[in-house]
């Protein structure tokens, strides 16, 4: 079932969100239960909203430790992983997004439409005379290769091993080429979507592109075709898996891979009415292949712990605003989506962006990085308030939602913990986390933010 549509579950989590959040506040473990006195004395002020800074102060490991379940909860049920466009994925946008207006933030939903691809089991090629090709070895499936099978004779297009080669990258090249065949046409010069594309116009019921054969080429490449639109079945070979097809003469080969454009959103929250904005944000969606819980649920449980530290308040004559990001897995397309549609007024009011991604590796301590050096002080100085004197220097990379932010000459900073060997694997669980180190990340951004904007 789609976990999306268990709102109990939703529910629960909330619940259990919303407990977390008053214990954090409080900066104490809750009082065990006991009888009711006769005669309570009321306490209004108990319930009252602590001042921003003494919320963040207060913050630790149990304000995040319970968004980090709820997300490790969402994986489990929705099959193991969290990846954009999935039932995990619309799961962990529903919590968070209640989360966020259960603190009391303005949150809206920006559509993000991304390229989506997905591999349900190995590919399988079988050579005439029985030979089979072994997957990963001999055989990938091409991200984004269209689903199905084909059967058919084998039509070797310019493959010359140990030698450079253009065939494929002209539609001429497949004159030869009769409908229905599968074209073996060897890696080179131009894309491998050029040549898949020119051979699907052909007629050609499936694509082999073995590698060419040159010094250190000779492995099945981990290729991809760039995005959706080639429907046929695309694979890449080794060297020998080639020379073997092309003797062999026909094959069969069958892929399941749905390739297709999916829909899924972005989550901007945002408080106060200044002209001056400040925003941090963390993308929300893990790989295929495990639940995310450091990549990213560590920047996703960070940033909904400052957005229940804040209660959706922003210092007088600015704004704060937190982004939860669809689909950057799969090529930073919720970020982009949103530097895309800001405005040239929404640009100039931006004054900083923080991005929050692997922010709870363990046994690492917290780097900085960014163009900005304003946030980079920011952030240093607040990591040291809680402790953390240890500060490494990252780099900015690329690889990242800040990228979209300083692209548009937008001023970025971000902290990063470093890889993991769970990094992107089946286990970057709850296990793979340390909390107290989100906690204080989660923190000092928080505090760098305020400072930042009552500047």
């Amino acid at each position: 079932m789609d976990p999306v549509r268990r709102r109990p579950l939703i529910a629960v989590l909330l619940v259990v969100a919303a407990v977390a959040a008053g214990v954090a506040a409080a900066g104490e473990a809750p009082p065990p239960r006991r009888q009711a006195a006769p005669t309570p004395t009321p306490t209004p002020t108990a319930t009252a909203p602590r001042p921003p800074g003494e919320a963040l102060r207060a913050l630790d490991a149990a304000a995040v430790r319970v968004h980090l379940r709820a997300l490790a909860r969402v994986a489990r049920e929705a099959g193991g992983n969290r990846a954009a466009g999935t039932a995990g994925d619309r799961a962990s946008v529903a919590y968070a997004r209640e989360v966020l207006q259960g603190a009391g933030w303005e949150v809206r939903d920006e559509p993000v439409r991304f390229p989506f691809f997905r591999e349900h089991r190995p590919p399988r090629v079988r050579l005439a005379g029985g030979a089979r090709l072994r997957p990963a070895r001999d055989a990938r499936t091409m991200t984004y290769s269209g689903s199905g099978a084909a059967a058919g004779r084998v039509r070797a297009i310019g493959v010359a091993p140990g030698r450079a080669s253009d065939a494929g990258c002209r539609r001429g090249d497949f004159r030869a080429l009769r409908r229905g065949e599968i074209a073996l046409v060897q890696r080179g010069t131009c894309t491998l979507r050029i040549k898949a594309l020119n051979a699907q116009r052909a007629g050609a019921a499936a694509v082999l592109i073995p590698n060419d054969g040159l010094p250190g080429r000779t492995e099945a490449i981990r290729g991809t075709l760039g995005s959706p639109g080639v429907d046929v079945p695309v694979l890449a070979l080794s060297t020998s898996a080639g020379t073997l097809a092309a003797r062999a003469g026909r094959a069969r080969v069958s892929v399941a891979t749905p390739s297709e454009r999916r829909r899924t959103v972005n989550l901007v929250a945002e408080a106060g009415d200044g002209p001056r904005v400040l925003m941090a944000g963390a993308h929300l969606d893990s790989v295929p292949d495990g639940p995310g819980l450091n990549d990213n649920g560590s920047g996703v449980a960070a940033v909904l712990a400052v957005a229940q530290a804040l209660q959706g308040r922003a210092p007088a004559g600015a704004r704060v605003r937190l982004g939860l990001w669809g689909a950057e897995e799969l090529g930073l397309h919720g970020s982009r989506a949103h530097v895309r549609g800001l405005d040239r007024c929404e640009r100039r009011a931006l004054a900083g962006y923080v991005n929050l991604d692997m922010v709870g590796t363990p046994g690492r301590a917290p780097g900085v990085y960014g163009g900005d050096e304003t946030i980079e002080r920011a952030l240093r100085r607040a990591l040291r308030g809680r402790g953390r004197d240890r500060i490494t220097t990252r780099s900015a990379g690329r690889a990242s939602d800040h990228a979209p932010f300083a692209g548009a000459g937008i001023a970025v900073g971000g902290v990063f913990t470093g890889l993991d060997r769970c990094y992107h694997r089946r286990c970057d669980d709850l296990g793979n986390v340390d909390a107290p180190l989100v906690a204080d990340v989660a923190a000092a951004t928080g505090t760098a933010l305020l400072r930042l904007a009552r500047r």
